[in-house]
């Protein structure tokens, strides 16, 4: 689909230029660390397989104490000595994303990158259209300023907790859910709140939010695919025009499992995804790879187009 967009190639073209002239010379000294983390972990490995073979020959009489207690002290150093040299490369999927993703996420605007960003519990019960969690956790978050307008960006998961077992008693979730909030600042000012929810057929008969009530709108289309609820009737008329329902309906083309909530002056939307997103450079990969890095650009730029396509920087048109 963004084969044919126009706008897409365009501005994938003119991330090219600002690839070789912002990104690379920044990258080339992390990635010959990288490499020099992976001939160090190469010769941990020949040392492992090494030190696991004078092991495996005299497990006997480790298990027995017969070997010489200099022995047992030479196992215990080496591996103390390589979880000290493993150190920095148990840390470089981390660092790798806070040296990479600032630089993509600049491209688009002024904005930061932080690892793991919190979310307060009010903000995600007030916005009623994220389910509660046993445990819910993020991974990558930019904050900062697109054409102008405040938003924030955050990848989560949503874990259930497991029932401990005899084989497994210890404590363990699983992941239920995973996306990315995106929320963003509204040109119009409003006092209440307003929820766009996907229709569950005969089962919206059961839905049921807080001190909100179903409203009703003019436009078929729309209402086959979501269901609308808000504090103030007139509100949500306000907010939701046919122009922006029609809008809300084309951002069903980049995301099909998205939902929407007006409080706070602000957008807060719910974008249920599959795959994660922003996965800059594992360890065995270099960081300046381009298709990795033409990956991430392409996630944020579906993700800031849900600016352009919901025209919340054009007060006018809201």
């Amino acid at each position: 689909m963004l084969e044919n967009n126009p706008e897409y190639q365009a501005k994938k073209y003119e991330f090219a230029d600002y690839y070789q002239q912002n990104i690379l010379p920044v990258l080339r000294p992390f990635e010959r660390t990288r490499r020099r983390y992976l001939l160090t972990f190469a010769v941990i490995c020949v040392f492992i397989i090494g030190w696991a073979t004078f092991t495996f020959n005299h497990i006997h009489e480790i298990f027995s104490g017969a070997e010489s207690g200099s022995e047992n002290w030479f196992g215990i150093g080496s591996c103390l000595l390589i979880l000290l040299l493993c150190l920095p490369m148990l840390s470089y999927y981390k660092r790798s994303k806070e040296n990479l993703l600032p630089l993509i996420a600049n491209f688009f605007g002024k904005f930061t990158y932080v690892y793991q960003p919190p979310l307060t519990d009010t903000l995600l019960k007030q916005s009623q259209i994220v389910k509660t969690y046993d445990k819910l956790i993020t991974d990558d978050g930019f904050s900062g300023e697109y054409t102008g307008l405040p938003v924030i960006i955050a990848e989560y998961s949503g874990l259930q907790l497991q029932k401990p077992t005899k084989q497994n008693p210890k404590v363990s979730y699983k992941k239920q859910a995973h996306g990315i909030f995106f929320i963003a600042d509204m040109q119009k000012k409003f006092q209440g709140e307003t929820i766009v929810v996907k229709d569950k057929g005969i089962l919206n008969r059961f839905a049921h939010y807080k001190n909100l009530a179903k409203v009703g709108l003019e436009s078929p289309e729309f209402e086959k695919k979501y269901e609308v609820y808000s504090d103030s009737q007139i509100e949500a008329r306000y907010i939701l025009t046919p122009v922006m329902l029609e809008y809300m309906l084309a951002l069903k083309n980049s995301f099909s499992d998205i939902e929407f909530s007006f409080f706070d002056n602000r957008l807060f939307m719910n974008i249920r995804i599959k795959e994660n997103y922003f996965e800059a450079s594992n360890f065995f990969t270099p960081i300046t790879s381009r298709k990795n890095i033409q990956k991430i650009f392409t996630e944020l730029y579906l993700l800031f187009s849900i600016v352009d396509t919901l025209k919340l920087n054009q007060k006018q048109l809201l």
